[in-house]
């Protein structure tokens, strides 16, 4: 009798291919996703090199990221899988099994599923990690070699996650079964929804919730403003397209349907009224498709966007191969600096003339509030947005530029990242200046001192005198004067550093660097942004498969949902050629209004996603504009080939 069970549950795997397979597909791909991520952020290696330590700290998130939503998909294909054998168990409770035998078959199924899973999920993993790995350190330029291993910490996380992950579903299964009744079971797929009423006000809801997370994104223009609302702009459009596919759709429906000329038509009567008959059920899962296509055009662009420009971003925050700022702690001039840096070169065996150009100047910054052109110090407990001062003495200015310019202490020039900066005078505290001329420029470059995340504005001022003077209006104390320094060599990685190195062991004790090389940042950027791009299409694989498999587990269900109301609609006159035409309109309708919906969402997300990458040092919006056109059309390409391929399994089922 012990055998009984079993060799029903292997036969039940057999005969659900339609249902089963997709579903088991899905767990080994979650799998091999789940061990490669959970290897890849195991790998010891990886902090061995400059920059790793970063990488291993994204990939752990990753690892995080994608359990949850392993976790969510699972439970979702499972529950449709519980919904559509539902007829059948019922018929094992008549036919005689109590519910304890109907739980021992599914307790069989779950076992046999999870370990056929599970061992070419971690078969596969372990095969495709070794590939991923390499193309990781490939993205991430990692010269120095590291030895990939098959990580046994990576399989028992994997193995106890996925066992638990099974075992509660088998729970949830088992519990299911129990609590119904053996003629609701039967019944179950005869039983079809109401049709829904169109609730006008969850679709003004819905419209509400819509415009308001699109005007934050449209209208945001701060990058840390632009950081704070982006979740509560993504979590009000997630909430207003739910809403309207909801409700709004029903209403879009019933319009059609008062429309006589348009609804008593074969075509358009069967789809609408069709989609009409559960337009709750569709509405849920077209949400989510929507949500879950602008997901993926999100996160690939997005990431993709970075990475392609990270050599731009490096460049323009470290324009020199050394760059940073000093903190003076006495009356040290440029050219004393000059001096001990050369000494500290020497000490290291590095030639002072191997600079090829060198820029120091000094400044004294401090946080403001501006009103208008009125600047006045922010104190600590503000909750205004301030923005960064800085005064730079004129004789620097000209030692930097080459220039021999002449202020009075009453003039100043600006260098400002603020476009809509206007006006000849500026208030510092209670002094004023008459502003000559707005700088495109600080210097020979472009400088790396303007934020791009916060506004800020660079006086330079006639002397040290005048300096001192407008810091202690502005803010009551005396000017802490601090150095740029800005070092330009050869473009030789070991040198850089090597220089870098030599600044930080050999100056005065009194001199305070804070600085960088530009071979450390890149090798640091290469491989941040390069994890980014990784989890990013990682994520978006994910999220793509989880697009398909609602499609395909919709698709089924409304074949199976549909095949009897077809097959009476031929027998009183519709021919199948009417019937394909009906059916193609309807999935036409069903595919493609989400993917539009998911492009409008885009559209919309462009400025505040834009003023959120300048947060990393991405200011260059044609390039992710680019990255979303092209994401964009790749991704329909896919998305058209899930609906000929969804569409073929439809018709199948329908004229079954």
């Amino acid at each position: 009798m012990l055998d009984f069970y079993p060799k029903l549950a292997l036969n039940n795997l057999r005969k659900s291919k339609d249902t089963y397979w997709p579903y088991m597909l899905t767990s080994i791909v979650c799998i091999a996703t789940y061990y490669i991520m959970q290897s890849i952020a195991m790998n010891r290696g990886l902090l061995q090199v400059s920059g790793g330590a970063v990488a291993v700290s994204i990939f752990f998130l990753g690892t995080v990221v994608i359990a949850i939503f392993c976790v969510a998909l699972l439970f979702y294909t499972n529950s449709f899988l519980i919904k559509r054998r539902k007829k059948e168990l019922g018929l094992y409770c008549v036919l005689g099994l109590e519910k304890r035998h109907v739980a021992l078959v599914l307790f069989f199924e779950t076992l046999f599923s999870a370990l056929f899973c599970l061992i070419l999920g971690l078969i596969f993993g372990i095969l495709f990690s070794k590939a991923l790995f390499l193309a990781l350190l490939y993205v991430l330029d990692f010269s120095t070699p590291i030895a990939f291993t098959i990580s046994i910490p990576s399989l028992i996380t994997t193995l106890v996650l996925f066992l638990l992950l099974y075992a509660v579903l088998f729970l949830y299964n088992a519990t299911h079964v129990q609590r119904a009744r053996p003629v609701e079971l039967l019944r179950s797929t005869q039983t079809g929804e109401r049709e829904p009423r169109a609730s006008w006000l969850l679709t003004l809801l819905g419209l509400i919730c819509l415009g308001i997370g699109y005007f934050i994104a449209v209208t945001v223009k701060e990058p840390l403003n632009a950081l704070l609302v982006f979740f509560g702009a993504v979590l009000l459009v997630i909430a207003g397209t739910f809403c309207l596919f909801t409700s709004g759709s029903i209403a879009l429906l019933k319009l059609l349907r008062r429309n006589k000329t348009y609804y008593y038509q074969p075509r358009h009567f069967i789809s609408v009224s069709g989609l009409m008959y559960r337009m709750k059920q569709n509405a849920a899962g077209l949400a989510s498709i929507c949500i879950l296509s602008t997901m993926v055009l999100v996160t690939i662009s997005t990431t993709v966007c970075l990475y392609i420009g990270r050599d731009s971003m490096i460049s323009s925050l470290n324009p020199t191969s050394i760059s940073g700022r000093v903190t003076l702690l006495d009356d040290r001039t440029p050219e004393q600096l000059n001096t001990e840096i050369d000494a500290a070169l020497e000490q290291d065996g590095i030639r002072p003339d191997v600079l090829e150009q060198r820029f120091l100047w000094r400044y004294a910054d401090f946080y403001a509030l501006r009103d208008k052109n009125v600047f006045t110090n922010a104190p600590d407990d503000t909750k205004q947005q301030p923005v960064l001062v800085s005064l730079i003495p004129l004789e620097d200015y000209n030692a930097m530029t080459g220039q021999q310019l002449a202020l009075d202490a009453s003039e100043a020039l600006l260098f400002t990242n603020d476009a809509s900066f206007s006006g000849n005078t500026a208030q510092i505290g209670s002094e004023t200046l008459h502003i000559l001329q707005q700088l495109d420029v600080l210097g020979p470059y472009q400088s790396n001192q303007v934020s791009t995340v916060q506004l800020s504005y660079e006086f330079v001022v006639s002397d040290f005198t005048q300096l001192q003077q407008i810091y202690c209006s502005a803010t009551g104390q005396n000017a802490e004067l601090e150095m740029c320094v800005y070092l330009d060599t050869q473009d030789d990685s070991a040198l850089q550093k090597a220089i870098a190195s030599a600044l930080f062991e050999h100056t005065p004790p009194e001199t305070i660097y804070s600085i960088n090389a530009r071979a450390t940042v890149t090798e640091s950027w290469n491989s941040m942004y390069g994890s980014f791009l990784f989890l990013g299409l990682f994520l978006g694989s994910l999220f793509l498969m989880a697009t398909v498999l609602i499609i395909y587990y919709k698709q089924i269900s409304e074949g199976f949902d549909d095949h009897d109301r077809f097959s009476i609609l031929q027998k009183v006159g519709m021919s199948k050629k009417e019937v394909r035409a009906t059916i193609n309109k309807q999935i036409l309708l069903v595919f493609f209004l989400p993917l539009a919906m998911a492009f409008v969402h885009m559209a919309f997300a462009y400025n505040v996603i834009c003023n959120i990458l300048v947060i990393f040092g991405m200011t260059d919006r044609l390039l992710f504009l680019v990255c979303c056109l092209v994401t964009f059309f790749i991704f329909s390409l896919l998305y058209l080939f899930v609906y000929r391929m969804t569409a073929h399994t439809y018709y199948r089922l329908v004229e079954a």
